[in-house]
């Protein structure tokens, strides 16, 4: 990719909070993302060396916006709106590249199809008719019998269609789902706020987030209440909306993952053993302290399946 689109007030809200060099290597892991069309590397230190990363203030920046605007995967740092962005580009070029084939394709592959007379220098593209190229060409002679014995158009026999085939797919439903979201969400936002069109990239955004019209609503009125503490008379916009409800999910996501993942610190190990009723004894370790914690969980998780089983 050689250009992106650069929507200044969206970036402005969402990086007010960076210094300037956290910034400056925002801009720069977008502009190398847009480049490779890819995710950034695994390896923070070789995503460091892609932006020229030197000193210690710069590699710190590098994390923490990896961190907050990047999401690590398995092919390596991804982030959600450039995928968005480079996905939508190569669409454009699939369809460019298929409306071309198309307009040669088009043409009859029957003795009647215009002839071009060889050797006159005559260079086709996706845009040039063929009988823009010879001077020699034959033309296709009118067709008169259009029609066929117990078929013609004045009372004839009715093609008849399959019932199957006028109900809906299940990928058509889905897909009218979507665009209904994308008109509801678009027109809560423009009530609230400023006016958007249907077929932003920002709606598109929300409705992949998976997001109901109550999350929507929410968010609306956290922008508009924000809006307000601080006296800031602008109207709330799609990306502050998007903002919000994408941070919200982040925080449900890390509430699960902690929840999920309480032993691998020591802070989780003392919560979950007050939420048992268990304490640390004498001078137990923390391992020492999990142990018994998975012990309890163990024992309590045996005593409810007992019932079950008898």
């Amino acid at each position: 990719m050689n250009y992106y689109e650069h929507h200044i007030g969206d970036y402005a809200e969402a990086t007010a909070h960076l210094t300037f060099i956290e910034d400056a290597t925002y801009s720069r892991l977008i502009r190398k993302y847009y480049a490779t069309e890819k995710p950034l590397p695994i390896e923070i230190k070789l995503v460091q060396r892609l932006i020229n990363a030197r000193s210690k203030e710069e590699k710190n920046a590098v994390v923490s916006v990896l961190n907050e605007f990047f999401t690590l995967t398995d092919d390596g740092w991804r982030q959600e709106r450039c995928d968005h962005e480079i996905a939508r580009f190569k669409d454009k070029q699939l369809k460019a590249r298929r409306s071309a084939e198309g307009r040669w394709q088009s043409f009859p592959s029957d003795e009647s199809q215009p002839e071009i007379t060889p050797n006159i220098g005559c260079v086709r593209n996706a845009t040039a008719m063929r009988t823009h190229c010879s001077p020699d060409t034959r033309h296709q002679s009118p067709v008169t019998n259009l029609h066929t014995p117990g078929k013609q158009n004045n009372g004839g026999e009715k093609e008849k269609i399959p019932q199957e085939l006028t109900k809906p797919s299940d990928e058509e439903k889905v897909f009218q789902e979507r665009i209904e979201k994308y008109k509801s969400f678009a027109a809560m936002i423009s009530k609230e706020g400023r006016a958007i069109a249907v077929d932003d990239y920002r709606i598109r955004d929300i409705v992949n987030l998976g997001v109901s019209e109550a999350e929507v609503a929410e968010a609306i009125a956290t922008a508009k209440e924000t809006r307000m503490k601080v006296s800031n008379p602008t109207p709330i916009n799609a990306g502050y909306v998007l903002a919000i409800l994408k941070g919200a999910r982040k925080k449900v996501e890390a509430a699960s993952a902690e929840e999920e993942a309480w032993w691998k610190t020591n802070d989780g190990i003392d919560t979950k053993g007050r939420e048992l009723g268990m304490r640390a004894q004498g001078a137990e370790n923390y391992d020492a302290f999990k142990t018994r914690i998975f012990t309890e969980l163990r024992k309590r998780q045996e005593a409810m399946e007992k019932p079950n089983a008898n």
